[in-house]
């Protein structure tokens, strides 16, 4: 197995690329934190996604422990931090999977919805690696994976606020990894193409009328007609990828952007 006796933290575990993400480096033997905000939940309760995701990867006979931690709060990610070395032992591989998309024009766009997409998407990722760092550093080895987007290589209209997230975590990452490299941490984007997730179905009436597809069969149109092979792009194409970029595989891979969608940049 490509990481026994590593310990990995992949936020927004709860659902979509994150619950595909947490399951795959588990089959490679690494043991799980799996972080959500649990938005429905209260006090320390963990949402019922969460929960199932902590059993699929007990089953594969990995430890794993679910925390509920807002990305955006910096006492909340110190405290999951601190909890995953007590209870894991470790931090080698973080997954900043953790994010939100939102729909409007930039001149009827509330200024709070504009905070909350870059709290989440942009600072999460900020906060994450900066607690997660320090343990990566001591030990001088460390894999450090931020999921961007698309619409951080080619903009988009109606979500210039996600825009703004995900260009910058392409800058962050690759300014991270310019700084630690000489620990032996590789720090690497993601960029996912039109994937048929939860929060990908929000785009749906947002740009069907846009680029003329029907709403009800919006991701399969997408896959079609602006991929190159015309194909849908999974979840397990995502997690994929983040498996080779946490391996020492790609040990000589540092500060990229791979795309993973069907070649539709």
């Amino acid at each position: 197995m490509k990481f026994e006796g590593k310990v990995a933290i992949i936020t927004g575990a709860a659902r979509g690329m994150g619950y595909s993400h947490c399951l795959f480096l588990a089959r490679e033997g690494a043991d799980i934190a799996a972080v959500s905000r649990c938005k429905n939940t209260r006090g320390d309760e963990l949402s019922e996604n969460l929960k199932k995701v902590i059993s699929e990867v007990q089953k594969l006979g990995r430890r794993a422990i679910g925390i509920k931690c807002d990305v955006s709060k910096s006492g909340e990610v110190k405290a999951m931090a601190e909890r995953v070395l007590a209870e894991l032992g470790g931090i080698d591989i973080l997954v900043n999977n953790a994010g939100i998309e939102e729909f409007h024009s930039v001149a009827e766009m509330p200024e709070d919805e504009w905070d909350q997409v870059l709290d989440i998407d942009l600072k999460g990722v900020f906060l994450c690696c900066k607690y997660a760092l320090p343990y990566m550093i001591k030990q001088k080895s460390g894999k450090i994976i931020n999921i961007s987007s698309i619409f951080g290589y080619q903009a988009s209209p109606y979500v210039s606020h996600y825009c703004a997230a995900k260009f910058g975590v392409v800058g962050f990452t690759q300014s991270l990894a310019q700084e630690v490299a000489k620990y032996n941490i590789n720090v690497n984007a993601i960029g996912p193409g039109p994937v048929n997730t939860d929060m990908a179905a929000q785009e749906a009436p947002v740009f069907g009328p846009l680029l003329g597809i029907p709403t009800e069969n919006y991701f399969e149109e997408c896959c079609k007609r602006f991929t190159l092979f015309g194909r849908e792009v999974t979840v397990e194409d995502v997690s994929n990828a983040v498996v080779w970029l946490a391996s020492e595989d790609s040990r000589n891979l540092t500060g990229q952007l791979i795309l993973v969608d069907g070649g539709h940049v």
